[in-house]
């Protein structure tokens, strides 16, 4: 794209047309940066997907950047498909010479890869190329051109004159390329320069402007491109956005927000949103024969990609962004015109309208605060309480920035239900199966990344809301499809991924009592291996062995197309003998369920005969909105869609936003509610969208006849209550615990001592075990310290920050509590009243810089606190001395670096200690000094069974010598507890450098350590999976024996 090459209003220029100038070098600057963004992404994919041919990208690029997998393959596509368009060109049969001329051309490089890819196309068709662009543009682009030989030795006859007597507007000129410096609104001056580089008539034309013109005002680009059909025999290729779904469609809202924020707004889509409206656009401006494909349908059609292209794609790096690739790719058009030949019937486009009536479900909606639930490709479960009531576990998955390895558990709006959930589970995943086995619910697979996937399998016990590992997977696999067979406490597993690039082509029987069973599949209908596909079991026929039936639908297959099947299938168990399953194409009636129901990434429920499809990407890329949310009828062997369900956009006193159903969880509820968890998108480069709220539809299962109108009363509002940890089993104890260890932990009483002198203290210090030491002398503090005493001191306006919780258990990863800002008094106040506040003093002149001292931070009294000098160690190496106040809450596991004294001043505490050799046993996540285990509710729990638990009962006048690296937790057993927490180093080196306010930050060996894992790990990169598990566990076991001090 161009505008005017001039940098600033001229004199005696028009304020109109000063304003214009100043306009035109704004879009310039701001599209030079969109520009650099685009080249950067283009040598990224142009390194790793065309590694055995000539780079040229990378000399408009000062350093590379590996874009992320997604950004990669759309933008390998973009090229691709231009690349395909410039090839046919250069090679189709004409008499006449061949020019392509690149509109808004920036720093690509089409010319010398077209030099390289097809040399013998180019000769032949005496090929030239011009590149346009702003002036300023184009004259950075000669500069780079002019002094790197590669780009400039294929250049022959270059003459490279700033005043080109010819054409002004030409700035450099050889045999075959030219660069033009023009206003691509003056066409006239265009045209000039193209008449003084060939001969018009004698030549063929094609004009390319790849996501270019569209920047422009849409008056002006519409005049280009009539203008370009006026221009001798002339083609077009046009790469730009569309809007397929409209401009509410949460990735088209993103993407026109993306290039709002960046001051270059995406003018053509406004005017032209579909592919409808383009072709219309062409035909009324000259163009007779036209071929329009969205870069999702293109990606489809063999024209542009064999199923064999698309597979080795997936050996250049691991992907699994389908539903993201879909939707960037449906908001892509590619249109090539020709303004000579017949005229081209017009396609049908956009998406089939099948007969369907369509309803408004009542819909109500609950935004989430913050960072609450966003998470996507997680899965979801009902949860009772033990009078019936139901909660909703939304678990694992991806969040804003990671894996996450917790769980959100949603309630009824405004309702106290809280449920507790044993901790310890399966480890951080996504991408896997939840199934409703009646009293538990089965986990299957998942992966960590695309390439590395998981065959664990778990069960979740209802009753004793606890996890229980089961029989493993005899593949690891992901996105796969999961169904209950209909009354049992089976399961039926089709396809998944069980690598980057694998389909699998297994069908496997879950058994709680035998195991993993693979079917053996019969008939002549065999169906197509694919991952993310539906999976129903419509019914079961009551015989000695049952035989149960349903319905396979979708799914992608292993070259990267969504799969029209539609297939029945019939699963029949025979003694000691494989299960047998048969497929036959579904009994489908000519309604449009062929062409409305086939998804990858669906998610559906089901009621009795009656199923509720919501969200995912079809085979035509992205979902209308009015055909996200489908009804199905079952019977037999036949599948019926019935109804479309539509989101009311206005719901009970609040305007309820669209949702993007792309890595959702559904919950499907009493009442006939179905919830709408999470979900969301990377919009490709564009930013990420988040569906940030809850939706609850109310689909009533009694409302058998579409005539009825569906129940008038809202549905219930479900709301985030909290967040918990999973804590992932270590290996060693993954399956099963031996008979001992399945008794509960035996607790430990810490010995209670006295100290009578220094040198006691020291050599308890040597020791490293903990120890009460009883009738230490700490000063007036124990008598003095109350609420009314401290408050009166330290003054009761004095600004704290606080931990306030609405649980008894914080949890420090799961967040489950606030930080709150606010005065001493209304802390006390607080305490007093037994709310659940807890405080830990900070530094009150740099709390984020400087560890507490009680000295300074509450002078008034802190001449009250004394440590004796039999316990003059610790002040002598002091890092920090906390004030610590609480009420009835308690304090997550978490362990200090620092050795420590723990005073107890006023009130009661009970505290337990882990020895550091159990914190394998603790669920510490790496690099993380908190844990998620709720140890006081898992004491009599297995849980704990391989744990060593110390206990301290602390009474006022109590100190624990808490040594470092010991895990501990503490509950308070009385109303309010005040004490004092001295840390001090005792160690002579090994500390990390720089800043530790609190004490807990890991030696430096250790966080050398883990950087040292990192690159382990990435050597085992591309080694196959089982050999990368093998020796990492010879490493991890050699480590080991190191660490138990074998040699």
């Amino acid at each position: 794209m161009g505008v005017h090459e001039s940098h600033g209003p001229a004199k005696g220029m028009s304020p109109a047309d000063a304003k214009a100038t100043t306009q035109d070098n704004l879009v310039m600057a701001k599209w030079s940066q969109t520009n650099s963004s685009s080249i950067v992404s283009k040598r990224s994919v142009e390194r790793l997907y065309y590694p055995d041919e000539p780079h040229f990208f990378r000399f408009f690029v000062n350093k590379f950047q590996r874009r992320a997998p997604l950004i990669n393959r759309g933008y390998h596509l973009r090229l691709h498909v231009v690349d395909v368009t410039l090839r046919n060109f250069l090679r189709q049969s004409s008499p006449k010479r061949k020019v392509v001329v690149n509109l808004g051309c920036g720093s690509d490089v089409i010319p010398w890869q077209c030099w390289t890819r097809y040399p013998e196309d180019c000769r032949q068709s005496q090929a030239v190329f011009v590149d346009v662009d702003f002036p300023d543009l184009v004259k950075r682009k000669r500069q780079v051109v002019l002094t790197t030989p590669d780009l400039v030795s294929p250049l022959s006859g270059l003459k490279t004159e700033h005043n080109d007597e010819t054409c002004p507007h030409v700035i450099l000129r050889s045999d075959r390329y030219f660069q033009v410096g023009c206003d691509l609104r003056r066409t006239a001056a265009l045209e000039e320069a193209l008449a003084s580089i060939v001969h018009v008539k004698e030549c063929l034309f094609l004009f390319v402007a790849e996501v270019s013109i569209t920047y422009m005002e849409t008056e002006h680009a519409d005049s280009l491109i009539q203008w370009a059909s006026t221009i001798g025999q002339s083609e077009f290729c046009l790469l730009e956005q569309i809007l397929p779904d409209g401009p509410d469609h949460p990735f088209a809202r993103t993407m026109t927000a993306h290039f709002e924020k960046l001051s270059t707004p995406i003018k053509s889509v406004k005017v032209y949103p579909t592919m409808q409206h383009q072709r219309l656009r062409f035909e009324s401006r000259g163009w007779s024969d036209l071929r329009l494909h969205s870069l999702w349908s293109a990606w489809n059609d063999g024209y542009f990609l064999s199923p064999e292209d698309r597979r080795k794609l997936a050996q250049v790096e691991a992907f699994d962004e389908w539903e993201e690739f879909a939707l960037f790719a449906s908001h892509y058009l590619l249109l090539h015109a020709k303004n000579y030949g017949e005229a081209s019937a017009a396609a049908p486009e956009g998406f089939p309208c099948p007969e369907l009536p369509s309803t408004k479900a009542p819909t109500t909606y609950k935004q989430l605060t913050g960072q609450h639930g966003l998470r996507r490709f997680g899965a979801s479960m009902v949860v009772d309480d033990a009078f019936g009531r139901q909660s909703i576990m939304h678990c694992m998955g991806l969040g804003s920035a990671t894996r996450l390895s917790s769980y959100d558990i949603y309630k009824p709006e405004g309702s106290s239900l809280d449920i507790n959930v044993k901790a310890e589970g399966p480890s951080s995943r996504m991408c896997y199966t939840l199934t409703d086995l009646g009293h538990s619910t089965l986990l299957v697979g998942g992966r960590l990344s695309p390439s590395r996937a998981i065959k664990d399998c778990w069960r979740f016990d209802k009753d004793s809301r606890q996890w229980e590992r089961t029989w493993d997977l005899p593949v690891p696999l992901y996105r796969h499809s999961a169904c209950r067979l209909a009354g049992s406490l089976a399961a039926l597993v089709v396809g998944g991924k069980s690598n980057e690039i694998e389909v699998s082509d297994k069908i496997l029987v879950y058994h709680p009592d035998k195991g993993w069973l693979r079917c053996s599949v019969q008939g002549s209908a065999q169906p197509k291996p694919v991952f993310g596909a539906m999976l129903i079991c419509s019914d079961r026929k009551q015989h000695d062995l049952p035989i149960f039936t349903g319905f396979l639908i979708g799914g992608m297959s292993d070259d990267g197309v969504i799969q029209a099947q539609l297939l029945a299938w019939k699963l029949e168990f025979h003694d000691d003998q494989v299960p047998t399953i048969t497929f036959s194409p579904a009994d489908v009636p000519g309604n449009g369920t062929v062409t409305v129901l086939p998804r990858l990434g669906a998610v559906c429920v089901q009621d009795h005969s009656r199923v509720y499809v919501l969200g995912g990407v079809g085979c035509n890329g992205v979902i209308p909105h009015e055909d996200e949310i489908l009804i199905c009828d079952l019977e037999g062997a036949a599948l019926q869609v019935s109804e479309r369900i539509i989101i009311s956009t206005t719901g009970e006193n609040t305007k309820v936003p669209r949702p993007l159903i792309v890595g959702s969880s559904i919950a499907y509820l009493q009442h006939g509610e179905v919830v709408i968890l999470g979900g969301g998108a990377t919009c490709f480069s564009m930013g990420t969208f988040w569906t940030r709220g809850t939706y609850t539809l109310a689909v009533d299962s009694t409302r058998h006849e579409r005539s009825q109108p569906y129940p008038s009363p809202s549905p219930r509002r479900w709301e985030f209550s909290r967040s918990g940890e999973i804590v992932s089993r270590p290996p060693e104890s993954a399956y099963a615990l031996d008979n001992d260890q399945k008794q509960p932990a035996q607790i430990k009483p810490i010995p209670r001592i006295k100290v009578a002198s220094k040198e006691t203290f020291e050599d308890i210090i040597q020791k490293g075990l903990p120890v009460v030491m009883e009738g230490v002398d700490l000063g007036p503090c124990r008598n003095k310290w109350t609420l009314k005493y401290l408050t009166e001191q330290i003054g009761e306006d004095r600004k704290i920050v606080v931990h306030e919780s609405s649980v008894e258990s914080m949890d420090f990863n799961a967040k489950n509590f606030r930080y709150t800002n606010m005065t001493f008094g209304d802390f006390s106040k607080k305490v007093e009243n037994g709310a659940r506040v807890y405080l830990r003093a900070l530094s009150a002149e740099a709390p984020a810089d400087q560890p507490a001292r009680l000295d300074q931070d509450f002078p008034a009294v802190a001449s009250d606190f004394l440590l004796p000098r039999e316990l003059s160690t610790c002040v002598e190496n002091m890092h920090s001395s906390v004030l610590r106040m609480s009420g009835p809450v308690n304090m997550w596991l978490h362990y200090d670096v620092l050795a420590n004294v723990y005073c107890q001043i006023s009130g009661t505490k009970r505290l337990l200690l882990f020895p550091p050799s159990d914190v394998i046993h603790l669920g510490f996540r790496p690099g993380s000094s908190s844990s998620s285990l709720d140890v006081f509710s898992s004491l009599r729990s297995p849980a704990l069974a391989r744990s060593h638990p110390w206990e301290a009962n602390m009474k006022p006048g109590d100190v624990l010598f808490l040594p470092p690296l010991w895990p501990h937790t503490a509950t308070l057993s009385s109303d309010v507890s005040i004490a004092v927490n001295v840390f001090f180093r005792n160690f002579e080196s090994g500390y990390s450098a720089g800043r530790d306010v609190y004490g807990n930050r890991d030696l430096a060996a250790y966080e050398k350590g883990r950087q040292e894992i990192t690159r382990i790990e990435s050597a085992f990169g591309k080694v196959p999976a089982d050999a990368r598990q093998f020796y990492m566990l010879r490493l991890a076991d050699e480590l080991g024996q190191k660490a138990q001090g074998e040699n």
